[in-house]
């Protein structure tokens, strides 16, 4: 067990945002703003048993993720794993 993790091999969280850019009368960019911002995030976890996660039709908000991906990992050399990948919506700023 990693530190830091309650249980699994790994976490790593990735927040992005798109944005809109606005430009002069000469094309120079003199403003962006930043929308649809999301949280992604991607676990690996020993495996003793496979469920698959990423179904289709659910729904997300934010602190409530949908399933993007669900990889089972086996190999000869080390023990079954499986890799989800979560997206949740970023809330906006207050």
């Amino acid at each position: 067990m990693a530190f830091g993790l309650d249980a699994g091999i790994s976490r790593e969280t990735s927040c992005t945002v798109q944005t809109a850019q606005k430009p002069d009368e000469i094309g120079t960019i003199t403003e962006v703003k930043t929308y649809g911002g999301t949280k992604t995030t991607t676990e690996e976890v020993f495996s003793s048993s496979f469920s698959n996660v990423a179904l289709n039709g659910q729904t997300g908000s934010a602190g409530t993720p949908v399933y993007t991906e669900h990889t089972l990992i086996e190999s000869n050399e080390d023990y079954a794993k499986e890799r989800k990948v979560s997206m949740e919506p970023l809330p906006d700023p207050v």
